[in-house]
């Protein structure tokens, strides 16, 4: 079996279910969480990172003393994963990527997905799914309006596709300039013309507000995309009700009657991308006042700690991090050094701490924040956490 031709699903609940049921005799499985966010793939910078962890797993599988045959069937399907990250062409127009590769259970399954919190590749015997199953729960779904004067074409978009839907079309009843003319006879006197425009597209953009609305509840749209002209995109925003006001990820100048769908999209990801920075500084800001209060902790052991516990409510954790430690064979507790687990089990090595608190903090529907931002991954020291209680 090759990498080449393999046909890329979407995350449906069939999906999920059966690879949740897949289990090899051994560690054989490879789970491959890929972001291919604009950044991501400038100058094919996610194959390099996933190169980098790929050459780090490696080296763990040659220091356990694998069996040769284990190691070999480990090495073709590490090839498989070079091959089909190679060609940008054949990646799928999403945000992330999930690769599931085993040749000991004949498994090759590459899964788009709205969100991957970071580039991390892992060895077990059963297919890692926890983030798998908590993007197929949050798939993003923006509407997209693109508005002029007499038109309104509105798209819903996605990770995966963008889809035009049914549009508007104004009754505009402009005549000729403001002066009396044939068109316009007899005149209508400079101010009553202006008058006249502005109350048109007031109640253009009140038409366009309200066919907004019933698209956003029609397809379930956590976001909302504004582009056209600065005058229309700004009295479309004025004519939204406040709370779908702040559901508005950005806004864009284009032309309504030119643009295409693949433009629509790339400027809602990029608007996203711009939106999701916002959103870290404001929950990094959130982190830092909660610190004196101790309603916040950071350092990976005082967060590890609190994970185990069930007092994490949004874990941060920064983005490009590796942090080797262990898990306790009794509790599972997840810890930095042997000696933490004290009477809680054998410690079982791990190769990354990142890696296993995402897995630990998905299970427990806890928020992840992978901040992105150096200056900002600089405040948490690694690891850092909101808490529910204290």
């Amino acid at each position: 079996m090759t990498a080449r031709g393999i046909e890329v699903a979407t995350p449906s609940q069939a999906l999920i279910e059966r690879l949740a049921g897949l289990k090899a005799p051994r560690p054989l499985v490879i789970t491959c969480y890929v972001p291919l966010r604009p950044q991501d793939r400038t100058r094919s910078q996610y194959a390099i990172t996933v190169r980098g962890a790929l050459q780090r797993l490696e080296l763990v599988i040659e220091q356990a003393g694998m069996a040769h045959d284990d190691r070999a069937m480990l090495q073709r399907d590490f090839d498989r994963i070079r091959e089909y990250l190679a060609d940008i062409e054949q990646l799928p127009h999403a945000s992330g990527l999930a690769l599931f590769v085993s040749e000991a259970i004949g498994l090759f399954e590459a899964v788009p997905l709205s969100r991957v919190l970071h580039t991390r590749v892992e060895l077990d015997a059963r297919p890692r799914v926890a983030e798998l199953l908590a993007g197929a729960q949050e798939v993003g779904t923006v509407v997209a309006t693109a508005i002029d004067r007499t038109h309104a074409r509105f798209f819903q978009v996605t990770s995966f596709e963008v889809r035009e839907l049914p549009g508007v079309t104004a009754t505009a009843t402009r005549g000729g300039k403001f002066h009396s003319d044939r068109q316009d006879s007899p005149g209508w006197g400079e101010s009553h013309f202006h008058h006249r425009m502005l109350e048109e597209r007031r109640r253009h953009a009140a038409v366009v507000a309200e066919e907004l609305i019933l698209r956003v509840t029609q397809t379930g749209a956590q976001g909302i995309f504004l582009g056209g002209p600065i005058r229309a995109t700004s009295e479309l925003l004025q004519a939204l009700p406040e709370p779908l006001r702040h559901q508005v990820i950005g806004m864009s100048r284009l032309n309504p009657t030119a643009v295409t769908p693949a433009q629509i999209r790339q400027m809602v990801i990029e608007a996203g991308a711009d939106a999701e920075i916002e959103r870290e500084q404001h929950l990094v800001a959130e982190l830092e006042a909660s610190l004196d209060t101790g309603w916040a902790v950071t350092g990976a052991r005082p967060t590890l700690r609190a994970l185990a516990r069930g007092q994490v409510r949004t874990l941060f954790l920064r983005a490009r991090h590796t942090l080797p430690g262990f898990r306790c064979g009794g509790a599972g507790r997840l810890v930095i050094s042997p000696a933490d687990c004290q009477d809680e089990g054998t410690p079982v090595p791990l190769q990354d701490l990142v890696n296993e608190s995402i897995e630990d903090a998905l299970r427990q529907d806890v928020k992840i924040v992978m901040v992105g931002e150096p200056e900002l991954g600089r405040k948490l020291n690694g690891f850092a956490a909101l808490l529910r209680f204290r």
